[in-house]
């Protein structure tokens, strides 16, 4: 591959959104951290009113509701804390040295780019080698093939770049990565996943925040700029949420986590942990534990250096959030989060709120039954007339919902919908964690084959049933003279709105067998999108009144390149 040049352009503007780069990196202004401060007096006024025994109505109902509150107010507090963690800031002058020095061919490390393929669709596999083959800076192409394809095999060929299978396939993905480290030997390298395309320039910009040799690995974001129907616009919304929000505010406290794909390894640093994690299906976040164990440091980029394709059915999503919310739950019970030396304050907590994240979905399971309760059985969590329970939950409700809005620009019905979707896979997979039970591991977007259709949502069923016979039943009741018509009222339209959500999900599920055609020419089409769509303009920082000391200084810090 070649070096970099000199390229014209101005530096993509991260403070908003734009078509190509789909994410935006913004300053919290001063509205926010004032809207995160009347959320706390609000959230402070309702948990008062729910915990006051004067107003306990069912003591097992009044249990649920302070659970999910709870885990609710709990998620939502540590989420602004990391949020309003981040303070933006350019690149060191030692990141702009090593782009500089990269650029002009003065460094030439030596890279390994790794694809990882497990029988996703050759077509898809191919789009990615070609984006990763023409990157920029020299390096080498690995198509890490855990699916033994003779196809593949021979496009590798063709295309130019090199090809490895292994004869023992344990350990799934991190075990293919491992076999791809043993029989590699660059100074660094890159994992991407078969349906994940990097940007031209996805080196130069990452690579340099290798300038510190403390520095283990280097995360770049997911982005999903073809995703097209509910599950894949739902999928790319909260994606972006998080790479867009959250991954800053870790960079604050050395606590981002690899998260599988588009990212940078120093190979030194993998070696001392024996490399990827295999004890788990949920090898990035393993490894990134075990290396800020030893005291490695991690980075986050918040640039747009590559870009995939969202799971777009149900199965593949569930598939994908089930491994994910699994391999938190591990971390959660056999992590030795606060057992185990190496890790500081802020890595504990920051590490233990991806793992609680998950048990969001059950604050959702229990919201959605608790209407039910009340139409079917009288029972209610708070013993109060409605316009003294309102006026302590909705200043709460709503400033829980603005903050959210103002912190994010707004979010997507989808994200909603979907995160709903998983609530039974997440509390599937809290079970298994806590009895320590394996789960089977199967890529996320592999395989063309047929789809489970309603079999697959049989718990989102029930739960539509419940709340189906619940609405009857409240709405017969209505009549009767010692019914609370305006609890009545409220708690109909909470199951009204749950019916719906459910509803959708179901919808999805239903129709899914019958357009699996469709969806794969989505898929190709959207590969080829990701590669074909203009990636943002950036100036590569070769100017050449970059300060002398500091470009010795990074010089005497930063391994010694080797050369093939």
């Amino acid at each position: 591959m070649t070096s970099a040049s000199r390229a014209p352009g101005r530096r993509a503007n991260h403070l908003r959104a734009t078509p190509a780069d789909e994410l935006s990196w913004r300053p919290m202004q001063r509205s926010v951290r004032f809207a995160v401060t009347v959320a706390l007096g609000a959230t402070v006024f309702y948990l008062l009113f729910l915990l006051n025994p004067a107003y306990r109505g069912n003591i097992y109902v009044w249990l649920i509701v302070v659970f999910a509150e709870g885990l609710v107010v709990f998620q939502a507090l540590t989420t602004w804390w990391t949020i309003l963690a981040h303070s933006p800031s350019p690149d060191a002058l030692e990141v702009h040295t090593w782009r500089r020095k990269l650029a002009a061919g003065e460094m030439t490390p030596t890279v390994d780019v790794f694809i990882t393929t497990y029988g996703e669709p050759l077509e898809i596999v191919r789009n990615t080698i070609l984006a990763a083959r023409d990157m920029l800076l020299q390096h080498t192409v690995w198509v890490l093939d855990d699916g033994d394809s003779d196809e593949l095999r021979d496009c590798a060929a063709e295309l130019g770049v090199r090809y490895l299978r292994r004869e023992v396939h344990d350990h799934a993905k991190a075990g293919n990565v491992n076999a791809g480290v043993r029989r590699t030997s660059g100074e660094f390298f890159v994992i991407l996943d078969a349906d994940h395309v990097p940007s031209p320039d996805f080196l130069l910009r990452a690579l340099p925040h290798m300038q510190d040799p403390q520095v283990a690995f280097v995360q770049t974001p997911q982005t999903f700029p073809a995703a097209r129907g509910l599950v894949a616009v739902g999928t790319a919304e909260a994606q972006r949420i998080f790479y867009e929000l959250v991954m800053p505010g870790k960079n604050q406290f050395n606590a981002v986590f690899c998260v599988g794909t588009n990212v940078i390894f120093r190979r030194a640093a993998l070696a001392q942990i024996g490399g990827m994690y295999t004890e788990s299906n949920s090898e990035d976040i393993w490894t990134s534990l075990e290396l800020h164990r030893l005291g490695w440091r991690s980075v986050f980029v918040p640039e747009t250096l590559a870009r995939g394709l969202a799971p777009d059915n149900l199965l593949s999503f569930l598939k994908q959030q089930f491994r994910w919310s699994y391999g938190g739950f591990e971390v959660l019970f056999r992590g030795g989060l606060f057992s185990r030396k190496g890790l500081t304050l802020d890595q504990r907590a920051q590490y233990l709120l991806t793992s609680l994240h998950y048990l969001l979905s059950l604050s959702a399971l229990a919201f959605m039954s608790i209407p039910s309760l009340y139409l079917l059985f009288g029972l209610s969590p708070i013993r109060s007339d409605m316009s003294t329970w309102l006026a302590h939950y909705a200043p709460f409700y709503v400033i829980i919902v603005l903050v959210t809005l103002i912190q994010t620009g707004g979010f997507k019905l989808s994200s909603m919908i979907v995160s709903i979707g998983a609530a039974p896979v997440h509390l599937r997979a809290f079970v298994m964690a806590i009895f320590g039970r394996k789960a089977k591991w199967s890529a996320t977007n592999a395989g063309t084959g047929g789809l489970p259709g309603v079999g697959l949502v049989l718990p989102h069923v029930a739960l539509l049933l419940l709340n189906l016979v619940a609405v009857a039943v409240g709405v017969a009741a209505l009549g009767h003279q010692f019914t609370n018509v305006p609890a009545s009222l409220f708690a109909m339209f909470w199951a009204v709105l749950y019916i719906a959500l459910l509803g959708r999900i179901i919808i999805e599920a239903v129709s899914e067998p019958r357009h699996v055609k469709a969806r794969l020419e989505r898929r190709r089409v959207g590969a080829l999108l990701a590669r074909a769509l203009p990636w943002p303009e950036r100036v590569y920082d070769v100017d050449d009144n970059l300060d002398l000391t500091v470009e010795r200084a990074t010089a005497s810090a930063a391994p010694v390149p080797v050369t093939k």
